[in-house]
Formats: C-alpha cells, structure tokens, sequence
C-alpha cells in the first residue's frame, strides 16, 4: 500500500504467521499466544490499515478499564501508524482528552475502558460506522456477556462487514471462562488464531527475549510452555513452585564477602484473627535477593490482642535493627492497602508513610507476579529460626479445593495447626500456634510494590 509519500510492504510488517489473517473481514477473530507472538502489532497494524483504505471506516480499542489505555493500544496503535510513515501532527491528530485518534482521511480510533459501557455507546457516529471492534487482554474481562453487548452495540447497521478482535494470553487454568469460551467459539466458526515467538522472525525480538525464553525453559519449562508457548497448561494444588526457593546462611554471606545494599520492607496487617507480619529484603551485592529476617504476630485464639500502637512500634524497632544489622538503607516500606490502623499508626508515630498495595479483585494476579519473580531463580531466604514461617507458609501454600474448577482459583487462607513445637518470633516476642498464608500475602505485596527493579516490568 501507498501512504501518502511512502510505499509500505505489508509483508516486512506482519509476521508470516499472521498473513493470511491480516485482511480478514471475518466477523469474529480470537488471537490466543504467548509472549512476543506480536498478536497485538498485528491488530493494530490491521485497523490502521483498514481506516486508511476506506472511508468512511473507525474502529474502537477497547480493555477492561480506561486507566490501562494509553500506554497500552493507544501507544500502539501510534506505533502502528508511524511504521505506516505517517507522520503525527500532519497525517494524524493524536489527543488525549477525550483519547481518540483522528487519521487526515477523517476516520476516527477511539479507545473506551468496558467499565463505562454509557461512554461506550456514546461514541457510535452513523458518519463513520465503527467496524472494528479490538477487545485487549481478554483476561481482564469478567464474563463472555461484557464482550456480547459491546459487539450488539455497534455491530447493528453495518450491511457490508464488520469485525470484532480479541487478543490475549490464554490463562493457565483450563476452566477460566476465556478459555472455555474459545474453545465454544470454535465450534460456532469463530477464526482462531495461535501463535508464539516461534512464528515470528528472531531479529525482531533480539537476543535477550531470545535467552530469557531458553533460560525460563530450562529451568522450569511447564512455565515457559504457558508464558512463552501460550499453552494451557493447568494448575496445579500447590501454589508456589517451592524447589525455586533457595536458602542462604548467614556464614555463607559473611564468607563470600556479600554486602546488603538496601533493604526492603512489607507488612501485612492483621489484628482480631489475622497474623501481622512483615518481611525484611535485602538486595545483595552478587544480585540476589534475600528475605533477611521476618516480623510475625498471631492474635488468633489469644484473650488479649496487641493494639496498632504496639505494633507499630515493634515494626519500626525491627526495621531499624536490620538496619543496623545490615548496615544498609531502607529503601521502600510496602503495607497491604486494606490496612488502614497501622498505616494512620506508623505516620502518627514516626511521620512515615508506608506505601499501600492495592490487592484488586484478581488475587491470581498478584500470584503471577510472584511466580515470574520465582521462576527468574534470584530469591533466597536465609535459613534462620525467625523465616522457618515463611518457609512453611510457602510450602504449604495451596489453592481452595474446588476453587480451580469453578474457574475463579483461591488461595486458601485457614489458620492450620502447628504440630509439635510452637513458631517463636523473636522480634514480637510471641509464639504461634497455627499458620496460614500471612508471609505468602507479605511477599506478594513486595513483589508487586517494587515490579520494575526485581526485572518484572519495563
């Protein structure tokens, strides 16, 4: 095709895998694939290229929340016409308020978050019918109902052709509801499409998505085969993969001459039955990282509970003990955003404010993050009296039975008896009896408050 100055060959463009799909009108088209398939290229380069063939002619990208837009397919689909040689400004008005993207013929690209279906329905234009519906990360959507309403929208009126798109990487679990439902769709004549790096020419990935693919292989292939691969492949009872859990002496770090450069800590509040506990990271000097010791307070079956005000100050005396111990800075203090008496405590006390993660709905979101981080083989936790918590806490860490199958997994969260001697955790001075998942929320909250230095994200 010509773009205004220049001749663009599709074919350097789309990956051969995707060719014979590219110019489908087909009513419904499901992409499904791993990592680096460029799936979601090959969308946005298909819409630019149906809106600046025809007019009149729009599309609408749309994902679960208007939040996650702009720097998802709004920066694609700008990538996408700019590998078209246009140029914006000139052959195409960007904006932001209201997030649209306007092409020199006229035709419009709107991008709408699913949780304002009103603003939705607002944007059909009979001036410039939408024929292109994109639904990204599938994954995020709640049920098959969120997209059926969306395409009955702006589907009506359109006699010639319209098309609606539907990326995602498909989730482990073969009863979540995306995936029974390609599976129904392909019964009913929905085109589906899978792919994974593998289809796609190496150069355009480089050699460093390349070597991690290989390395996540090797080391745990079930998990390259579901991120990489885009396979189903099931979940299992256990949650965390514990042979990715190294341990660490503290003689080992004193005879290889390791420093600590800074430390991280994260709470999980608890007060009337739940345990409150906190972790202390380190970052090494040979990049590892280390859960350093461990904070743990169980009020469950106790007459007398422990007060926000106690346990803030044992919080901030066992934050500054690793300090001195460690001779390292603190970095980042993390709490559990359903935590709000420490939170209001700790600022009370000590003017600091701990940073809140928002768990969400989707607990199986923070699960993921978590096992990326385990499965990159960088976490140890030094083998101490106080870590024995987490370390049987991670051990026995399994999902709800019966949760897998009803497609909405769950962590289950009962307080279990400790058999034989009682947990003692020196730095609340307490025992504990029973354990649950308390150091597994821990360690998930750290995980998804500090994403980008543990090489999680961009």
């Amino acid at each position: 095709m010509t773009c205004r100055t220049t001749k663009i060959k599709i074919r350097e463009l789309i990956a051969p895998h995707f060719w014979n799909s590219f110019k489908s009108k087909a009513l419904h088209q499901i992409d499904q694939g791993g990592r680096g398939s460029t799936k979601t290229s090959k969308n946005a380069l298909k819409i630019c290229y149906h809106l600046l063939k025809e007019k009149p002619c729009s599309a609408i990208c749309i994902r679960k929340t208007q939040k996650s837009l702009r720097n998802s397919v709004y920066k694609e689909i700008k990538r996408a016409l700019r590998r078209f040689g246009l140029a914006e400004g000139g052959d195409f008005k960007a904006n932001l308020s209201p997030l649209e993207i306007t092409l020199h013929n006229g035709n419009k690209i709107y991008f709408a978050g699913a949780d304002d279906y009103e603003k939705i329905k607002g944007l059909i234009d009979e001036n410039s019918p939408i024929k292109l519906v994109w639904f990204e990360e599938l994954t995020e959507f709640d049920s098959p109902e969120d997209l059926d309403n969306i395409v009955a929208t702006f589907s009506r009126g359109n006699d010639d052709w319209f098309s609606a798109l539907y990326t995602f990487n498909p989730p482990k679990n073969k009863f979540d509801w995306v995936n029974q439902w390609v599976e129904e769709k392909k019964n009913e004549g929905y085109r589906v499409t899978s792919s994974d790096y593998r289809t796609v020419p190496l150069e355009w990935l480089g050699d460093m998505f390349i070597k991690e693919a290989e390395r996540l292989k090797t080391f745990d292939e079930k998990r390259y085969n579901w991120i990489y691969l885009g396979e189903v492949i099931g979940m299992e009872g256990l949650i965390y993969n514990f042979d990715h859990i190294g341990k660490i002496t503290e003689q080992e770090i004193k005879e290889k001459d390791l420093k600590v450069y800074y430390l991280d800590f994260s709470i999980d509040g608890g007060h009337q039955t739940s345990a409150t506990t906190c972790g202390c990271f380190g970052y090494l000097s040979d990049h590892r990282w280390v859960l350093l010791d461990t904070y743990y307070y169980s009020p469950h079956e106790k007459p007398v509970k422990k007060a926000p005000s106690e346990l803030s100050k044992e919080l901030r005396q066992f934050q500054l003990a690793m300090a001195k111990k460690w001779n390292a800075s603190i970095d980042r203090l993390t709490v559990d955003s359903a935590e709000g008496a420490i939170r209001n405590q700790f600022f009370k006390d000590y003017g600091e404010r701990l940073n809140p993660v928002n768990k969400g709905k989707n607990k199986q979101t923070l699960i993921d993050y978590t096992q990326d981080f385990l499965a990159k083989g960088k976490f140890f936790v030094l083998d101490n009296p106080n870590n024995q918590i987490f370390l049987r806490e991670a051990k026995n860490y399994m999902y709800k039975e019966g949760s897998i199958e009803r497609g909405k997994p769950e962590p289950d969260k009962a307080e279990h008896e400790i058999r034989g001697e009682a947990y003692h955790n020196t730095h609340s001075g307490d025992y504990s009896y029973y354990y649950a998942d308390h150091s597994c929320d821990t360690f998930q909250y750290w995980v998804a408050d500090n994403m980008r230095k543990l090489g999680l994200k961009e």
